[in-house]
């Protein structure tokens, strides 16, 4: 079975999804039995230094989203036509599949369905995306993955598809995210961005749909009790940050708060373990990822009960109401200063990360494939 590996973005800083993109195509080339992968780039170079691992076909002219969007099925149709394909995945959520699909099989991943619930804290091109586009090309794909039990149910029920083909495979975490030592090279990374413990951490994306506001409401808190207590926000600006600027200026945190901007994967290890807790306040997730990590570098997580996260962290770290304020602030608290809950927070958190693997993922991911080809 040939597949055509649609990858879209990975010129440019890599998001969760990038992420994704590239850790899924690792996990299929560890797999004993591993499919034929042709890539479909959009990228104009190769920073996640996959082209020479697989043959590769570039879709000229789409390399912007609205251009994907209009043109790509196109692209898609001539790239199955000259490399023999079986099967065409998009594992970025974009879904170009809105004319003929040329009896080639078609495989979206939908990561969440965020902006039918926030579409207020969303831009407008992905909100128009899922609001308009979404429901006509989702709907051809032949299968629909998605990471989590709840975005299943929120897929199923806003795009109205069919159950029976929407599929749940939980992502995993990267083999370099594990706890690291104390020493000169953690040292130097912190310095390098300026991270001076001790520290609280999120990472991830900022937007409004992260709750960033309620992470710097809770840490104001934690000041009046914990005056030498810093805060590391890692991530790239997205849209709707306004509501943080606000929060920083009200809270007068603009000299207390460390907005590292974005941080290559490799440092991130360091990062993670030096952090006295992990917190991930988000409103939604279609699965959350940077919790799993942080678990997996040894870190106490205080999460969030909404969404996916429940399903992803289960009984291994604290959640509570994004909304309420004073309970995330207390429960940062215990996870910082109860010992026994803090190694108990540790000691379950490296367990449950355990069963969160790239190679799972592809597996998963290669059996779908077989299900509507033939091998």
């Amino acid at each position: 079975m040939r597949i055509g590996y649609l990858t879209y973005g990975l010129d440019r800083y890599p998001t969760g999804i990038g992420r994704y993109v590239t850790e899924l195509l690792k996990g299929f080339y560890a797999l004993p039995e591993s499919p034929d992968i042709v890539l479909l780039t959009t990228e104009q170079e190769d920073k996640a230094g996959l082209w020479n691992h697989f043959e590769r076909y570039p879709l000229t002219g789409c390399r912007l989203l609205p251009a994907l969007m209009a043109v790509g099925n196109l692209a898609l149709s001539r790239a199955s036509k000259k490399y023999k394909l079986d099967l065409i995945h998009d594992p970025n959520g974009i879904a170009p599949f809105f004319g003929y699909a040329a009896g080639v099989a078609r495989v979206v991943t939908i990561h969440d369905a965020f902006t039918y619930i926030y579409p207020e804290k969303h831009n407008w091109l992905d909100n128009w995306r899922y609001r308009y586009y979404f429901p006509h090309t989702a709907r051809k794909a032949d299968a629909v993955i998605t990471a989590s039990n709840c975005s299943r149910q929120d897929i199923i029920r806003y795009l109205k598809l069919d159950p029976d083909k929407v599929f749940v495979i939980p992502e995993g975490v990267g083999a370099d995210f594990k706890a690291q030592p104390d020493g000169k090279k953690r040292r130097q990374i912190l310095e390098r961005y300026g991270i001076k413990q001790p520290y609280l951490l999120y990472v991830g994306a900022i937007n409004g749909r992260k709750n960033l506001e309620g992470l710097l409401n809770a840490y104001a808190l934690l000041l009046l009790r914990y005056p030498a207590l810093n805060l590391t926000i890692v991530g790239k600006r997205q849209w709707k940050t306004g509501g943080v600027e606000t929060a920083l200026q009200r809270l007068k945190l603009e000299n207390r708060i460390n907005l590292t901007g974005y941080i290559e994967d490799g440092h991130l290890p360091d990062i993670y373990s030096a952090a006295e807790v992990f917190v991930f306040p988000s409103l939604y997730e279609g699965f959350g990822l940077p919790p799993l990590e942080a678990m997996s570098c040894g870190v106490p997580v205080v999460t969030s009960n909404v969404g996916s996260l429940p399903e992803v962290v289960g009984s291994a770290g604290l959640m509570v109401d994004p909304y309420d304020v004073p309970s995330l602030a207390d429960a940062i608290e215990k996870a910082m200063i109860d010992s026994e809950l803090r190694a108990r927070l540790i000691r379950e958190g490296f367990a449950r990360v355990a069963g969160f693997t790239w190679e799972n993922a592809a597996a998963k991911t290669f059996e779908v494939y077989r299900k509507l080809g033939k091998i």
